[in-house]
């Protein structure tokens, strides 16, 4: 005889590792926006990360500084993308305009603090 348990399709028991956006900035692979963008009165700035192979794409300077116009550049056309999300969403994508001038897709989506992170597709 076939018995189904009632359970949850996955459990903590199931949870191999987690990997958090903490960890991810140490390894490199996320830059945080805390460290340029000065919070307000009104609360933390809604977006906390982008992965530094969307920064990858014009972003550095060539001794590996961050180039501020070039980043407030990407912040803006991000909250622009941003401001498309429905407000019961956790997740949106659009397109914006590289310091190349090409055009690129991205990903916005909520991380495990509640921010947001900006990332290119392939780092979804």
């Amino acid at each position: 005889m076939n018995q189904t348990r009632n359970r949850e399709v996955f459990s903590k028991e199931d949870l191999v590792s987690t990997y958090l956006s903490s960890e991810a900035v140490e390894d490199g692979f996320l830059f945080d926006l805390d460290l340029i963008v000065k919070q307000s009165s009104l609360g933390k700035f809604v977006l906390q990360y982008i992965t530094t192979n969307l920064l990858a794409k014009g972003y550095w300077n060539t001794d590996q500084t961050i180039n501020i116009p070039n980043l407030r550049d990407i912040i803006e056309q991000s909250l622009r993308v941003f401001r498309k999300k429905p407000a019961d969403d956790y997740f949106v994508s659009g397109i914006i305009e590289l310091p190349s001038g090409s055009k690129q897709k991205i990903f916005i989506a909520q991380n495990e603090l509640g921010r947001y992170t900006v990332m290119l597709p392939e780092d979804y």
